[in-house]
């Protein structure tokens, strides 16, 4: 963690007292990859051409026009607005094993791809190579054109103010590289940067063996807003998959965002942070909105699988968001960790007006699937709907013994065993669940109107009983843990079962 930004959201995030609990230093060197990035963005940087290069630009008016991308790219180092003629390829040089296409690092540029592709005819799959790179620089605008088969990222912005990224298509990233530890490949990463706005962009077939992958990744980033984009199509062979990824960043507003057709698989790689399926993860952030957003047919390998991970966070507020076939551990692995519509681990947040249905986990190590799940302090969830939650075996046999598949519950995790406090439930319904609400593990909490239907436990109050957890090396834990976890659930205000 090397910046202010980074210390200051860290340093607000755990001084909320139910965070005080965690083992802060571990979740942080965890989940912090801003030193690893920026060492493996390096090259990146180091990479830039020239910056007269004027064989591949023709005058026109007070444009200039992008004629030939040339196999060490082109460097656009004067402000001003640059076009596309036409389709380019770029035909990147495998010797060199880093680079981009065009690499921006003058003030005030606006690429304007007017439509146009830029296509990579990438030989080596494991190198680090960018379609639009830009760093250091202040009021870049990139818009209005496809990526098409790039390496490591569509677009990279590192370090800039007042960033611009609207109507960009990023289509068939393919990366393959697990000899280094922390790599993410991403349709659009932004880094360090401030005043960001991502709009009309779509990031799709996304095809990566590495720790983690990512449709669009914000990092250390602040003041953005992140609307009308589409993740489709993202996997990852042996890793994290995320279709909108946000570390240690605040004050993001992402409206009408929607990922489908997310999965992960597991293929050995026990030295990557998990083999999770995850729609949105903002993790590690604060001030955050959610509006309008969706997520669809994910299914996570043997690990966890949710449309939305709200993760160590603070000051989060969630508002007709959707998740829909949400499924954790099928064949081969007939195992995960647990599946959700939405789990929350934070302080100060907020869900209202949403629903998620079809939600399925098999054999889970965490004894549970939830439409709604809850781990902190001060959570509110408001006029919310969870319908079709189940936890059944790989034939889809129900016993109580492998957990409930539970409309609304704690969130639990083998490795963050305290409780839920202060959260309060209201006017939400939970249909066709095999619990509708649970109340494990919370503490001082409310249920106001709880509504339920086809449920075949409405309300479980289980006081004093224990839940056994397990993690294996696929699902995060390496060694394999097991926890014993005893309901300290007390000071609820419920409707009687």
């Amino acid at each position: 963690m090397t910046s202010d930004r980074s210390r200051t959201i860290i340093d607000k995030i755990f001084s909320y007292d139910v965070l005080k609990d965690l083992d802060r230093d571990a979740l942080v060197k965890k989940h912090d990859v801003t030193d690893a990035i920026d060492e493996i963005n390096a090259p990146l940087r180091s990479q830039a051409g020239p910056i007269a290069q004027p064989e591949f630009f023709v005058p026109a008016l007070a444009d200039f026009i992008i004629m030939a991308i040339p196999p060490e790219g082109l460097t656009l180092g004067y402000p001003g607005t640059y076009k596309f003629a036409g389709d380019l390829v770029w035909q990147p040089d495998p010797a060199k094993g880093a680079g981009a296409a065009i690499t921006i690092v003058a003030s005030g540029v606006v690429l304007d791809m007017g439509g146009h592709t830029l296509k990579a005819v990438v030989q080596d799959s494991s190198q680090s190579l960018a379609g639009i790179y830009a760093h250091g620089a202040m009021e870049i605008t990139i818009k209005n054109g496809m990526l098409v088969d790039m390496g490591y990222y569509g677009v990279c912005a590192e370090t800039i103010i007042g960033l611009t990224i609207e109507n960009v298509t990023v289509s068939g990233l393919v990366f393959r590289n697990l000899n280094r530890r922390s790599l993410c490949p991403a349709g659009i990463f932004v880094k360090a940067s401030e005043g960001v706005t991502i709009s009309g962009c779509s990031v799709q077939y996304v095809y990566a063996t590495a720790d983690t992958c990512a449709g669009i990744f914000l990092l250390e980033t602040s003041l953005g807003m992140v609307s009308g984009c589409r993740v489709s199509d993202l996997v990852n062979y042996d890793g994290v998959a995320a279709g909108y990824y946000y570390m240690l960043s605040s004050a993001i507003a992402t409206s009408d965002c929607h990922v489908k057709n997310l999965q992960t698989y597991f293929n050995g790689n026990i030295r990557s942070a998990g083999h999770t399926a995850i729609g949105f993860l903002p993790c590690l952030s604060m001030e955050l909105t959610f509006e309008g957003c969706s997520a669809s047919n994910i299914t996570g390998s043997c690990d966890d699988c949710h449309g939305m991970s709200v993760f160590i966070v603070a000051l989060v507020k969630v508002k007709n968001f959707t998740a829909h076939a949400i499924t954790d551990g099928p064949p081969p692995y007939n195992t995960g960790a647990k599946a959700t519509g939405l789990e929350v681990y934070g302080a100060l947040i907020s869900v209202e007006d949403s629903s998620v249905e079809n939600i399925k986990a098999i054999n889970p190590q965490d004894k549970q699937a939830t439409g709604f799940s809850v781990w902190g302090w001060d959570i509110a969830i408001t006029n919310c709907t969870a319908t079709n939650v189940v936890v059944c075996d790989e034939n889809g046999g129900q016993n109580p013994a492998l957990g409930y598949g539970t409309g609304f519950g704690w969130a639990p995790d083998p490795r963050i065993t305290s409780g839920a406090y202060y959260v309060t439930y209201e006017r939400c319904s939970a249909l066709n669940c095999q619990v509708g609400f649970d109340t494990w593990m919370h503490v001082d909490s409310k249920w106001i109107d709880p509504q339920t239907s086809d449920c075949k436990i409405p309300i479980l109050v289980q006081p004093g009983e224990s839940r056994t957890l397990s993690g294996n090396p696929a699902s995060e834990c390496n060694p394999p843990i097991t926890v014993v976890v005893k309901n300290i659930a007390s000071g609820n205000e419920y409707p009687p079962p």
